[in-house]
């Protein structure tokens, strides 16, 4: 497949991607994929190998933002709701609170519909408080009113917020998901190399992509009333064994 323009649609905008270089996704031009090393600490890295991997972390960190964030405008509804668990115990092993968090997503969901098949719809991220101990702050789509005395029996292990989200426009949802979700996925990224930035359930309705190769304007293409941002950078592109700079016009476009 090849392609130099990509777009994205949500419930509430589309995102359009003009690259100025055509991209092959499955010839000779991919990058081949470097052979693959045992994990090691950042502090076990070179300086060098510890700026990749910081460069690396920084790149993974936007897009998952980003991910995260057309997932939410995917699925908002008026039954949205935010949800933030803790612990009275100083649990610093991630694998063990993760264990946890997952036997109260199935709970919680056997509560709701009455069945092992899980039908909850969630996003979830996990983060480290300054005593060491994690948490996770989870959006929980169209969720019915539950009781926080049953939220706190369900999860049984700490504290219970829940609240619904309560946002002026459709703009202000992404805001939303980087006040609480952003600080989360850059301490996953960090401390947890390798590992999920964010979580989410399987029946998530995914945003609409499409790939494909024309040299029209972005004007033709799609017709808009407002753009919200727009903006020009430089990516890269690896073809004929060499890797090239390809710029990229990036629109974001509003939905009536």
């Amino acid at each position: 497949m090849s392609y130099n323009r990509k777009i994205i649609q949500t419930n509430s905008y589309i995102e359009v991607y003009e690259y100025e270089k055509v991209i092959f996704t499955q010839d000779e031009n991919t990058e081949p994929k470097k052979e693959r090393k045992n994990k090691r600490n950042f502090d076990e890295l070179s300086t060098e190998e510890q700026n990749e991997r910081l460069e690396r972390i920084s790149k993974t960190r936007k897009n998952s933002r980003w991910e995260v964030m057309r997932l939410v405008d995917t699925n908002f509804d008026k039954r949205t709701s935010f949800l933030t668990l803790t612990t009275k115990e100083n649990i610093q092993d991630r694998n063990q609170f993760n264990l946890l968090f997952d036997k109260f997503i199935k709970r919680l969901n056997y509560k709701i519909f009455n069945s092992k098949k899980r039908q909850l719809k969630y996003l979830a991220v996990l983060e480290k408080e300054k005593r060491g101990a994690w948490h996770v702050h989870l959006m929980l789509f169209d969720f019915p009113f539950v009781p926080q005395y049953d939220l706190v029996k369900l999860w049984g292990l700490g504290g219970v917020w829940i609240n619904k989200i309560d946002v002026d426009s459709k703009e202000n949802r992404g805001r939303y998901v980087s006040k609480y979700f952003e600080k989360g996925i850059g301490q996953e990224l960090l401390e947890s190399y390798g590992k999920k930035a964010f979580y989410s359930s399987r029946n998530l309705k995914k945003p609409e992509v499409l790939k494909f190769i024309t040299f029209e304007q972005t004007e033709n293409i799609i017709k808009h009333n407002e753009v919200l941002y727009e903006t020009e950078y430089s990516g890269k592109i690896f073809k004929n064994g060499e890797l090239l700079e390809n710029r990229i016009k990036y629109k974001k476009i509003k939905i009536d």
